[in-house]
């Protein structure tokens, strides 16, 4: 266990006590120590915390970088509050199993860490239903207003394609070769234009189509049998 609030890490520590399949090894709760790790470990399953109610490491973060002696290990991340971002970048730095404090029953919990220790993947119906979204996510072009003008600058809209594939700010900093702060003042323009709130408003304002107001376009020869008929009434008599 690792990167946990020190209350919740001390009262699930003693509740695995009482569970003779689940044992919790050295170290706890340290995770300089994890990180530094040099020798063989014998993990089967990390339990990582996500939890935002502390100044806690990035969880993304973390799984990028456990040490080799613990890539044998499936990862559980303990989080809350996930969004659509977050959920991909979990899954893609190599989390096994996100079980959210919100559903926080041990025997659930206990359920999920054998689950994942068996090989399989852990995850709530809403949370699968993020992964679907970034499979089968349809491509976007840029995002415009209704008259077809671009709302967004040619470097906030390669931002918020990169958002819609759920990269973290960690991972856009990295993609785009900027500091995590100039990638927080994107994300706060491409907002404050588009008129959201968040990373999944921006992506859904992306994806949702919007109709082109038509273009008002007349041949001289259209435009002309016009003024003809607007004449011919103008000029008609009376009955």
């Amino acid at each position: 266990m690792a990167n946990l609030p020190a209350m919740l890490c001390e009262l699930l520590h003693k509740a695995f006590d009482a569970v003779p399949d689940l044992k919790v090894v050295e170290p706890v709760n340290d995770v300089p120590q994890m990180l530094n790790a040099t020798k063989g470990v014998s993990v089967d399953v990390i339990l990582l915390g996500s939890l935002k109610t502390e100044k806690l490491r990035d969880a993304v973060e973390l799984l990028d970088s456990l040490p080799h002696c613990y890539k044998s290990a499936s990862t559980v991340i303990l989080t809350q509050d996930t969004d659509y971002a977050e959920v991909i970048s979990l899954f893609r730095s190599g989390a096994r199993g996100i079980f959210g404090s919100a559903d926080l029953r041990f025997d659930l919990l206990c359920k999920c860490i054998r689950c994942v220790h068996q090989g399989q993947i852990w995850a709530s119906n809403e949370l699968l239903s993020h992964l679907v979204m970034s499979l089968s996510r349809p491509k976007f072009t840029d995002v415009t207003d209704r008259q077809g003008r671009s709302l967004l600058t040619a470097r906030e809209q390669q931002v918020l394609h990169l958002l819609a594939e759920g990269l973290s700010n960690h991972e856009l900093a990295n993609a785009l070769k900027v500091s995590e702060h100039t990638v927080k003042n994107h994300l706060f323009h491409i907002y404050d234009k588009l008129g959201v709130s968040n990373r999944m408003e921006a992506v859904l304002y992306a994806l949702t189509p919007r109709n082109k107001i038509p273009s008002k376009s007349y041949s001289v020869d259209s435009e002309t049998s016009a003024a003809k008929v607007r004449r011919a009434k103008i000029g008609k008599s009376p009955a």
